[in-house]
């Protein structure tokens, strides 16, 4: 069965060796997830490897465990001493290990979250990640605190805090090759609408140079105007731009701004000239 993004970051957490004091502040993280019924506490884990990582932290803490069902731990949690614990990389990928979830390094948005089973632990853990900008939110889902955020640049600062460099730099090559292909996107859909866009007024200034050629409106332009005219009916695949940087090439060198000015004065000119056209059919 393929490996979630989820289960790469866990086992990427389990594979990592600890003393005792850290593996104390991990399951310290693993307890914040879980309700608790007086001293005991009760983990459900579906996940065998870490099911089997879990029970060796208790056995190397010397804490014994029951198993009413393959999939559940119950322990008592007296006597553990977490004065002192700090809420740091150990604690949080206790968290993670036991309630977090990412969704896949292929979707289309990004969605990391952590879930607690009660409200006091969810809002301790939102405000000492948000003193580092994190940005978690926090909302109820039926008997559950769910933690999340959204945002790119917080996932892979949480992935660096809990020390999943390996997943972090999975994620942010993913984040890299994204990136590129949207470049990619944007630059073809543009070049395609740039495309569409000179398509369209190629079609419009060969319209109205014909129609002066065919009304003899020659002498409403300048001899330069019309060299212009000429020389662009000659050149339909180029920009103003680069009719410009050509006529600089032919020592006639004209701005792209004299050269919008041209066709400006080709459309107005023809413009004015069917209306008045049109008013004299009018008045007979």
């Amino acid at each position: 069965m393929k490996s979630t993004f989820s289960l790469i970051i866990k086992n990427e957490i389990i594979s990592r060796k600890l003393n005792e004091k850290e593996k104390l502040n991990l399951l310290f993280g693993i307890l914040a997830t879980t309700q608790k019924t007086g001293d005991l506490v009760t983990l459900i884990i579906n996940n065998n490897e870490i099911l089997n990582y879990v029970q060796n932290i208790l056995s190397s803490l010397k804490i014994s465990f029951q198993m009413p069902q393959k999939n559940k731990l119950v322990f008592s949690d007296e006597g553990l001493n977490f004065l002192g614990c700090p809420k740091q990389r150990d604690y949080f990928s206790g968290i993670f290990l036991i309630g977090g979830s990412i969704n896949g390094l292929n979707s289309s948005s990004y969605h990391l979250e952590l879930k607690f089973l009660e409200q006091e632990e969810a809002k301790e853990a939102q405000q000492i990640l948000n003193k580092y900008n994190f940005e978690f939110k926090l909302l109820k889902r039926r008997n559950s605190y769910i933690l999340y955020i959204k945002k790119i640049e917080n996932i892979c600062d949480f992935l660096k805090a809990i020390e999943a460099y390996e997943s972090y730099l999975n994620f942010e090559e993913k984040k890299i090759e994204r990136d590129f292909s949207n470049n990619i996107n944007r630059l073809t859909n543009f070049d395609f609408f740039n495309q569409e866009r000179i398509a369209k007024l190629n079609s419009e200034f060969i319209e109205n140079f014909e129609y002066v050629k065919s009304h003899n409106l020659f002498d409403k332009f300048s001899q330069n105007e019309l060299d212009f005219f000429k020389y662009k009916e000659n050149n339909l695949d180029l920009s103003l731009q680069e009719l410009s940087k050509l006529l600089v090439k032919e020592k006639n060198p004209k701005s792209k701004g004299t050269l919008h000015h041209y066709l400006k004065k080709l459309k107005d000119v023809v413009k004015k000239t069917k209306e008045e056209h049109r008013k004299n059919q009018n008045k007979h």
